[in-house]
């Protein structure tokens, strides 16, 4: 009578067992959970996979740590606009040309797919400096006479659309005029890069180096797998001006916990080819030094590079003020808090915008 009560206790502790057993074994029925430390949010089910993208810190399908990025001038005249494939970019920088006017420079690791992007502009010497940082091949359309001698004295690996040779328009899909802007655009404003297989051409062609220097394979520091960044200040909303003609803003976007782009006076910032507003993880504005080239008849600027100056890191709908150093021109940027501890940034795209520092005062959070 013993043995027959104890035998209906194991069998009955045995069911209750079992079903805790089979929902081990199927991890994707748990649900995250996490814990708080300071400045970060760790899930515990997060565990980093095989590759990561060096420039966003994103999981990638195929590792991409010693491939050599490239960047591209991009037109950003309201005249010029919408632009086409801009979203593609890793990291995309703005900064000031002449006139007030601004140009972009998009930044991409991975353009094997890249569609066509542009309208693809000149350069100015001062984005050979940041670009370099990432040891880029560079794609412009031109630049000024401070650019080509930069470009000579350096033998900067790059690609020129209005300089270089006819083989870069004779079908290899680097260069087109789009026939659709030809209509309607004003002639600078219709060059395009066809495709990453035109990239690719071109690079081939000069045989540029395609493996990235070890001292700029890793430009940007993460956050460890699984962790979240939130700084102490809110910024759900940043506002500034790069100068009486480009006005900027970005807005959080809670649900996708990115940034949205607003330029020209609160004109979403959208990419033509895909129909999306521009949006970004980070977004840095750092504050540089920049004024007129003396004698200039174009009115062109001169802007420090390296260095080191204050700015902001905004992320995740709060922010915080940081400083940057570049050492010289072709090295990283680093960036600091006001502690000292060096930042380690969310994983998605960036925005990096150039702030002449005399508009530093413009910059304004709302929450």
């Amino acid at each position: 009578m013993k043995i027959g009560k104890f035998l209906l206790f194991f069998i009955a502790a045995a069911l209750l067992f079992l079903p805790s057993c089979k929902k081990a074994a199927e991890p994707e029925e748990t649900t995250a959970t996490t814990t708080e430390t300071e400045g970060t949010t760790q899930s515990l089910e997060d565990t980093p996979p095989q590759f990561t993208h060096p420039l966003t810190g994103l999981a990638c399908e195929k590792d991409l740590s010693k491939t050599r990025p490239v960047s591209i001038m991009i037109n950003n005249i309201e005249s010029s606009l919408p632009q086409e494939g801009i979203a593609q970019a890793d990291i995309l920088y703005e900064c000031l040309a002449e006139g007030g006017i601004t140009r972009l420079m998009a930044i991409i690791t991975d353009y094997s797919d890249l569609t066509q992007i542009g309208s693809v502009r000149s350069t100015r010497d001062y984005y050979l400096d940041w670009a370099a940082g990432y040891d880029c091949i560079f794609f412009h359309a031109g630049g000024s006479d401070d650019a080509y001698s930069t470009i000579a004295a350096r033998g900067t690996d790059n690609v020129d659309g209005v300089r270089g040779p006819s083989y870069l328009f004779e079908g290899t899909g680097t260069f087109v005029r789009d026939p659709e802007r030809l209509k309607t655009y004003s002639f600078e404003h219709t060059l395009m890069i066809q495709s990453g297989a035109g990239i690719q051409a071109a690079i081939d062609y000069y045989d540029y180096r395609t493996e990235v220097q070890e001292a700029n394979a890793a430009p940007m520091q993460f956050a460890p797998w699984g962790e979240t960044v939130t700084l102490e200040q809110p910024a759900a909303e940043v506002s500034l001006s790069m100068s009486t003609a480009q006005n900027i803003r970005y807005t959080y976007d809670t649900d996708q916990n990115v940034y949205l782009r607003f330029q020209y006076d609160d004109m979403p910032h959208m990419d033509n080819t895909t129909g999306e507003q521009l949006s970004f993880t980070n977004v840095l504005l750092l504050s540089a030094d920049c004024g007129g080239i003396a004698n200039d008849e174009k009115g062109r600027i001169w802007m420090e590079t390296t260095g080191s100056s204050d700015g902001w890191y905004i992320t995740g709908g709060t922010c915080a003020p940081i400083t940057w150093e570049k050492e010289s021109y072709d090295s990283i940027l680093h960036f600091y808090y006001a502690d000292g501890s060096e930042v380690a940034f969310n994983r998605g795209k960036t925005m990096i915008q150039i702030v002449p520092s005399y508009n530093m005062n413009t910059i304004a959070f709302g929450s």
